[in-house]
């Protein structure tokens, strides 16, 4: 296969996973995330079907750069800040859950692997944020590109059983430890979907130069840092400047920003998949599996307890729960389940808000362990 042609393959083929999302319960139900990761990875482990290893992982590199500040443009901290305060206490918890759990998982299992303190940081960026952030924390640590395949596919082992426990179990355990959720807590909004409405020319083209010029000062200022830190500071600039131009309510304003990043977070998927070794995967060390699988139970488990202790309502600390582990896009299916639209608007701003705080604590975290 052709560069050029394994490119277009790349950027192409979230647009159909999005065109299927929308006309198939099936790929809706499995969402467009798992399906680019899927074909990238059948397609890498396909014989007779030679792929550039080198170029994916480049393209990786730059997709994750484009796509962190295009996702935190719309991020409104403010508005999250006004949120009903048990929402805004019980993501804090989220977060402290996921740094407890990360530890707490690298102290029994993790020591005795390489890249051990990088892989507490990057689990503690996924469970705070979401994929964006794992691979973010990844490429500022140096981590090889085998090791971030290794952590993904434990990840989503670890998480599909997180998500049927939150969806079929949590609520009903929940519901006995937890106060009720009191109606009129929270904002009424529809459950996120990509593209709703094209993006205007005329605003995609402001949010991609403003992104081309966050990351060139990311670049730029990183070239000045030691070797050993280039790479996490230009991520960390890039995180910082992104989201101080949230901050700026002409940007923040900006249609389709978090769509586009969320594309090429997907073309991401379909990158990374490709480079996925389906027998270095199943023969891989196990401890890395058990490694995430401790990390998000700890982190579930710790941030329910906190959740008791603090009197959160069964239906925030749920919705919480999921947007730190999941993501902003699980949060329609898990208000579903609760049967409770209000909470759909904290559950997405928690989310959004995770992405932008996941960067600085996966790299706190791995530079503390190390």
């Amino acid at each position: 296969m052709t560069a050029a042609l394994q490119l277009l393959l790349v950027l192409a083929f979230p647009a159909l996973a999005l065109w299927g999302e929308r006309r198939s319960k099936i790929i809706a139900t499995i969402s467009p995330v798992i399906l680019c990761y899927s074909v990238g990875m059948l397609l890498g482990n396909l014989p007779g079907i030679p792929l550039n290893s080198n170029l994916a992982t480049t393209a990786c590199e730059i997709l994750v750069a484009l796509a962190i500040p295009l996702l935190l443009f719309s991020v409104d901290l403010a508005a999250w800040a006004r949120l009903a305060g048990r929402t805004v206490l019980s993501f804090v918890l989220v977060m402290v859950a996921a740094v407890a759990g990360s530890v707490g998982a690298w102290a029994l299992v993790g020591r005795g692997l390489d890249h051990g303190p990088e892989m507490a940081g990057m689990l503690t960026g996924v469970y705070t944020g979401g994929t964006p952030n794992m691979a973010a924390i990844g490429t500022g640590l140096g981590v090889p590109t085998e090791t971030f395949v290794l952590l993904n596919a434990a990840d989503m082992v670890a998480s599909i059983p997180c998500l049927f426990l939150i969806l079929l179990v949590a609520p009903r355990v929940l519901a006995r430890l937890l106060p009720p959720f009191r109606r009129g807590d929270g904002e009424i909004a529809e459950p996120m979907v990509l593209f709703r409405s094209l993006p205007r020319p005329a605003a995609a083209g402001t949010a991609l130069l403003l992104t081309a010029a966050v990351v060139g000062a990311g670049v730029g200022l990183g070239a000045l840092l030691p070797a050993g830190g280039r790479s996490a500071g230009i991520i960390l600039v890039i995180t910082t400047l992104a989201v101080g131009l949230s901050a700026v309510p002409r940007v923040r304003s900006l249609r389709g920003t978090h769509d586009i990043g969320q594309y090429l977070l997907l073309a991401f998927c379909v990158s990374i998949g490709t480079v996925t070794n389906f027998s270095e995967v199943f023969s891989s060390n196990p401890v890395i599996v058990l490694f995430a699988v401790l990390t998000v139970v700890f982190s579930v488990v710790i941030h329910f307890a906190l959740a008791v202790i603090f009197r959160i309502d069964r239906d925030t600390a749920i919705i919480t729960s999921a947007a730190g582990i999941f993501g902003p896009h699980m949060i329609g299916p898990v208000a579903a389940t609760l049967k409770n639209r209000e909470v759909v608007f904290s559950g997405i701003a928690s989310g959004l808000v995770g992405f932008a705080a996941g960067n600085y604590l996966g790299m706190g975290v791995a530079w503390l362990l190390s």
